[in-house]
């Protein structure tokens, strides 16, 4: 050790032993193991309790994990009833490091000079025109043209290199040519620049305080990084990374997200409900970030720049004359000759595909493993098509889904990822069009069991098995959702065991609840059950008494003024005034678009609205009493709840078990209520 890190190691033990002697003389045992977990929940990422035994051991910890250093002596200052200097500890752990580990530090990533292969940055391959490829058309992109998106995102990078630190994201759908304006932007930059790929959010939090001034990262498929289906990574990312913009730069901070992801991950809170991702809205909201729409389709003008550039370019010239309405990019990327490939698939591939479009649609990570693909597919076939399989049918459908469709990789296909750890899984991946398909698809059929018993064995993270047992809860497939949660929690997720212990609280399984708190094996599972329970007593006494005897809101001026339109006659108007209250994120415009269309008989309209509004779930028990005033079919009120069911409306349930009773079918609402439902949508048996 040199004299710095043994200073940094006499501190470290000297704090250590202090907080240990200090809970000690209070009657507290603290091992390494209870305070890796204090810091892990305090800084939201997992800190192991051998790395701390390395620390006191006199091994230094990396630079990169002085967030995590931090977490650990905040808790051992706070069990020593000491302050703690955060600045003297970074400090403390900079001086430790080892002179070569702080020029690697420096060097992160690739200079502009190394970075020649577009296709390792996530650029899509372009489209062949014949099955066999020339090396040409392999390893060559198509002739760019440039539109209006990358004259403002040409002029962030300008602004970096003069010297500001800039954040970019490209927004758009899928195959609109995010990437490949990222690439061509970067081309700019002087050869003194750096560029950073990071694998993963792991590799992003453990190295994002190394990075140098003048260095872009490169976040290309940024939802990757800012995964709202993984809420505390993704907001501990975002905070990072507006962290990292107010650094003395520059700094390139490049990106592309889907629409569909901006919605959401940007989403304001409404009156009744906090933001969901405050960390993640600020960051793409901060006064450095540029969010640049990339649209679907070529003007006309740049469609007559595409056919000239398409003279020397055989490729383009064939994307020009296939396109449609202007989208030339999607032919380029080959989606029209992908979806026709899944249209056109046999049984075994169809069951694949569909396997893999389910799985990240209810929330599994892009990886597929081997044997969570092949029994995840098995659920999507019938005994009469099992039947009829050959034996090889799973490695005949894996070849023509993984097939390359005029060069572009098919619809799902073989990955290996860059981590050494993971080279002999097999894994797979969807094609990314249809990633953004599964993300839109509205009205699905739920799977079968065997699609859920599937990730329960075979999911290839915790997180992932926790993430679909949210979606199967949301859904009223309780049981499910309670042997995902467990599978997850016992692979390591934490949140997980607390997820079971309130679902299972709130089912009415009080005792399982209390077996499974002390099963985890965590003090504070228990205390947060404890605090579960009183919350819920306290929350039904509020409710209770807030809505006792109160009056009806009174009308706010949208409200008047549709309300106005309306009485003179101007149907049209009024639906307008209503649908710019929406796109301003107004919950009276909601209410009352609602309320327009299923007064006016628009009730397919009304429906959708009703059942696929996830942020504004009342609106379903508004249309269910605007609907039976007037309708006493009590099967076509079923068939809209168990739609908005299946949809994941959080409500929806609550709603089906109350007109099961209201219909004299008290048993099916019961246990519908204590069970939840099965796969196939039946009153599940108890479990």
């Amino acid at each position: 050790m040199t004299a710095s890190s043994d200073q940094f190691h006499l501190q470290f033990v000297a704090l250590h032993n202090r907080a240990v002697a200090e809970q000690q003389r209070h009657g507290r045992e603290r091992s390494n193991r209870h305070l890796a977990k204090v810091a892990s929940r305090a800084l939201r990422v997992e800190i192991r309790n051998q790395a701390i035994g390395t620390w006191l051991k006199g091994t230094p910890p990396r630079l990169a994990s002085s967030d995590q250093v931090v977490a650990v002596v905040k808790a051992l200052s706070e069990w020593a009833n000491q302050n703690c200097d955060e600045r003297y500890w970074r400090d403390l752990l900079e001086k430790a490091q080892h002179p070569r580990d702080r020029s690697n530090a420096a060097g992160m990533g690739m200079s502009m000079a190394q970075v020649k292969d577009p296709f390792q940055l996530g650029v899509r391959t372009p489209v062949t025109l014949s099955s066999a490829p020339s090396e040409n058309d392999q390893q060559q992109l198509t002739a760019y043209v440039a539109r209006q998106h990358d004259q403002d995102l040409r002029a962030v990078v300008t602004e970096a290199v003069r010297g500001r630190t800039r954040l970019a994201v490209l927004v758009g759908e899928v195959s609109t040519g995010k990437t490949r304006s990222l690439w061509e932007a970067v081309q700019a930059l002087p050869p003194d620049w750096r560029l950073w790929h990071p694998i993963d959010s792991a590799e992003l939090l453990e190295c994002v305080d190394s990075i140098q001034p003048r260095t872009v990262i490169w976040l290309n498929d940024a939802h990757l990084y800012l995964d709202p289906r993984d809420g505390k990574k993704s907001e501990l990312v975002a905070a990072r990374l507006r962290r990292l913009l107010r650094q003395s730069g520059p700094l390139l901070v490049l990106g592309t997200l889907w629409s569909v992801y901006v919605q959401g991950l940007t989403r304001a809170a409404t009156t009744s409900d906090l933001a969901p991702h405050p960390q993640v809205t600020e960051l793409l909201t901060d006064s450095a970030a540029v969010l640049i729409t990339v649209p679907p389709a070529f003007t006309d003008q740049q469609l007559r720049d595409v056919r000239a550039a398409a003279r020397i370019d055989r490729r383009l010239r064939f994307a020009f004359k296939h396109a449609r309405e202007g989208r030339v990019t999607q032919v380029v990327g080959g989606t029209p000759f992908l979806l026709q490939r899944c249209d056109q698939a046999p049984e075994g591939a169809r069951a694949v595909i569909e396997a893999a479009f389910g799985l990240y649609h209810y929330g599994h990570g892009q990886d597929l493993p081997h044997s969570l693909l092949e029994a995840a597919a098995s659920s999507y076939l019938g005994d009469d098509q099992w039947a009829m399989l050959p034996q090889d049918w799973f490695v005949e459908a894996l070849t023509y889904t993984g097939e390359p469709v005029h060069g572009v990789p098919g619809p799902v296909t073989p990955y290996r990822r860059r981590q050494p750890g993971d080279a002999g899984t097999p894994s797979y991946r969807l094609a990314h069009v249809l990633q953004q398909l599964a993300l839109h698809a509205l009205d699905r059929d739920l799977p079968t069991t065997g699609f859920w018993d599937a990730v329960t064995a075979h999911g290839r993270t915790a997180a992932d098995r926790a993430a679909l047992a949210r979606e199967a809860e949301i859904r009223g497939r309780y049981s499910h959702a309670a042997a995902l949660y467990e599978a997850a929690a016992e692979a390591g997720h934490q949140e997980a065991w607390k997820s079971l212990v309130e679902l299972l609280e709130i089912l009415g399984h009080k005792e399982k609840a209390t077996a499974v708190a002390h099963r985890s094996g965590d003090p504070e599972v228990v205390r947060e059950l404890n605090d579960f329970r009183e919350l819920i007593r306290t929350g039904f006494d509020w409710a209770a008494n807030r809505f006792r005897g109160s009056e009806p809101p009174a009308l706010t001026r949208l409200q008047e003024e549709i309300r106005h339109f309306e009485a003179q006659g101007a149907q049209d108007h009024a639906l307008e005034l209503a649908r710019q209250g929406m796109r301003q994120g107004e919950p009276e415009g909601y209410e009352e678009l609602l309320r327009l269309l299923e007064s006016s008989g628009a009730h397919e309209q009304a429906d959708n609205l009703a059942v696929h509004t996830f942020n504004l779930p009342y609106l379903l028990g508004d249309l269910l009493v605007m609907r039976m005033r007037t309708v006493h079919d009590v099967a076509s009120l079923e068939r809209l709840v168990r739609r908005a069911v299946d949809a994941g409306h959080s409500l929806a349930l609550g709603h089906l078990i109350d007109l099961m009773r209201r219909t004299g079918r008290q048993n099916e609402g019961d246990a519908m209520q204590r069970f939840g439902l099965t796969a196939e949508g039946a009153p599940a048996a108890p479990w």
